[in-house]
């Protein structure tokens, strides 16, 4: 097998980010299904890239998420990958991608902003079809 030929830095980054996603996310369907879906693995779409410092938030969720927001932004989810998945900096995002930082900044925050209100909408809808209200009961 050959060594993949890269056709530029940006290149290599946008499959690193891709790939990192795909590994965490492969993961944590697999740990989910080991444990029939209790427990999964929880990590954080916070500025802070370091796992200590990750709340916690579900990986599958977080994918789900990213990939809606693709169809709906491709730069913003594109930038969410490689902030998230590839741990780049704001700056070193705005190289890979060739804008200007202010333009990766602007689509970190609203990318964020969309993801959180996503995932709390879905988080919140698949917790009452579970548990039921003061109502139902």
């Amino acid at each position: 097998m050959s060594s993949p030929q890269w056709e530029s830095r940006n290149h290599f980054f946008a499959i690193a980010a891709q790939l990192m996603r795909q590994i965490l996310v492969d993961y944590a369907r697999r740990h989910g299904a080991a444990k029939r879906g209790a427990n999964m693995p929880k990590v954080t779409l916070e500025d802070a890239i370091v796992a200590s410092r990750r709340k916690d938030m579900d990986v599958i969720a977080l994918d789900d998420a990213l990939t809606d927001l693709g169809k709906i932004d491709p730069r913003q989810s594109r930038v969410v990958e490689l902030r998230y998945f590839a741990g780049l900096s704001l700056e070193e995002i705005s190289q890979v991608m060739e804008i200007a930082p202010a333009t990766v900044q602007r689509d970190w925050t609203a990318a964020r902003a969309w993801l959180h209100r996503e995932m709390c909408r879905k988080s919140t809808f698949s917790s009452r079809a579970v548990a039921p209200t003061n109502r139902e009961r």
